[in-house]
């Protein structure tokens, strides 16, 4: 039986609107079933085991955004330079560099993980997690940081294949893992009785799974990232070019998600019911997000592949398409979260808990109006990261952190909950403001040197 090969995407030519179309739908799809890893924990959480266990799961957002978000910029960081060597039509180079950013990533992980489960228990003492959803908290994020290595292998695996165009391949492998995560949640939740731990082990064992199924394509599908054990040595030239752009995605990752910890830290004094409201509020902003994206994702391959090709007008061309959707999807986003909002927070608790609902609508709300903003942010982000740039997105991070900042402390004390509510899109608006100016900077420095 002949094996189907492995799809890839050449971004380098060909229409930019049909590379993104083509790249974003799956990646959309892909998106939300990677929703569903969250989403089926929260609901059957907030069904089987109450408010206080939702809350406990919910309070551990800033915490466990901060963790998954540094080994995803790990991931998509090492990926970039897979990207352009792709875009660089250089096979050789292909393999050299994913061989390397698999030894790297083994040596990451572990390191990683250490540190992270060491800071758990401190950490959820400093962001003032109420005492009668503490022992929840810690239960669920020490799980999920026990299994943090096979986050960032999925996510070096997933941003590698889709580097080089193939978007399609981790949609399949999230609907297997994500329809798995379903199972195991119902399983261990409710037959075997594990509690907030049995949410975040199924969640871990359908990330495992997924890696599995991800190594096992690639070894026998894709002829681009199949590599053999020579190309596993780390080299200090490669390590170093790699570093240089996923450190710098990393830290970018970390500022932000410390600034999720302090707006979580906020929410947290406000007491449980708040907790839970914007626990559900966030987990519907996640899916809404999705096909936001999804659209800027797709500059990652457009903006690597054309650096390494030496084609940057391709990479502001791509921006335009992806800004122009961005926005005409907050539009339709919009009235969906103010229209339907309060029945899609109902899905995570019992009816009667109007408050819960009020609290999770408004925090919905506000955060969906703040999407055009988050487009602008994303894609300009991944054009900067994509063409080489990398260590200038990590004043975006620390911007966002403080727009977060401001609405979590100063929004807070004068409008309460509000505040909470728009210190997201305060932050989009203030990143906005600098990535816009920097990515037209290095492009102008980018077209001199072609020139």
């Amino acid at each position: 039986m002949q094996v189907r090969k492995a799809k890839t995407e050449d971004m380098t030519e060909g229409s930019l609107f049909k590379n993104i179309i083509w790249f974003a739908v799956p990646m959309c799809l892909g998106l939300l079933f990677q929703q569903l890893y969250n989403l089926a924990d929260t609901i059957i959480v907030g069904r089987m085991l109450g408010v206080n266990a939702l809350a406990g799961v919910g309070s551990t957002t800033g915490l466990t955004f901060l963790a998954l978000n540094v080994a995803t910029s790990l991931g998509n960081g090492f990926a970039v330079s897979i990207s352009q060597r792709f875009g660089a039509s250089d096979a050789e180079g292909v393999k050299k560099y994913f061989g390397n950013a698999i030894s790297l990533a083994a040596i990451l992980s572990i390191a990683f993980t250490f540190i992270t489960v060491l800071l758990a228990k401190p950490v959820h003492t400093l962001v003032q997690t109420p005492v009668d959803i503490y022992a929840y908290a810690y239960d669920y994020v020490n799980v999920i940081f026990l299994g943090l290595p096979t986050t960032i292998f999925y996510n070096l695996l997933a941003a590698s294949l889709r580097g080089l165009g193939d978007s399609r391949t981790p949609l399949e492998v999230l609907i297997v893992s994500s329809i798995v995560n379903i199972v195991l949640d119902v399983t261990m939740i409710g037959l075997l009785k594990m509690g907030v731990s049995g949410a975040a082990l199924a969640t871990v064992i359908s990330q495992l799974i997924s890696v599995i199924i991800l190594l096992v394509h690639i070894a026998k599908r894709n002829e681009s990232l199949k590599i053999c054990k020579g190309d596993l040595y780390i080299s200090r030239t490669i390590s170093g070019e790699q570093l240089k752009t996923a450190v710098p995605m990393a830290f970018q990752g970390a500022v932000i998600a410390i600034g999720i910890l302090i707006v979580q830290s906020a929410i947290n004094s406000m007491g449980t019911v708040y907790v839970a409201g914007s626990t559900a509020g966030n987990k519907l902003y996640g899916i809404m997000a999705a096909p936001i994206n999804s659209v800027c994702q797709a500059m990652i391959p457009i903006a690597g592949q054309n650096y390494g090709a030496g084609k940057y007008d391709r990479i502001g061309a791509g921006l335009r398409i992806v800004n122009m959707a961005g926005w005409s999807i907050t539009f339709i986003l919009a009235l969906i979260a103010y229209f339907f909002g309060p029945n899609m927070i109902g899905l995570f608790i019992d009816s009667a808990e109007k408050d819960v609902i009020t609290y999770g609508h408004e925090f919905l709300v506000f955060y969906v109006l703040g999407y055009g903003f988050l487009t602008i942010q994303m894609s300009f982000c991944f054009a900067l990261q994509g063409s080489g740039n990398a260590k200038l997105t990590v004043m975006s991070g620390i911007l966002e952190t403080v727009g977060r900042l401001f609405g979590a402390v100063v929004l807070t004390h004068y409008c309460g909950y509000i505040g909470i509510c728009l210190a997201l899109p305060l932050a989009w608006i203030f990143t906005s403001l600098y990535v816009i100016p920097a990515y037209f900077v290095c492009n102008r420095k980018m077209m001199e040197r072609f020139s």
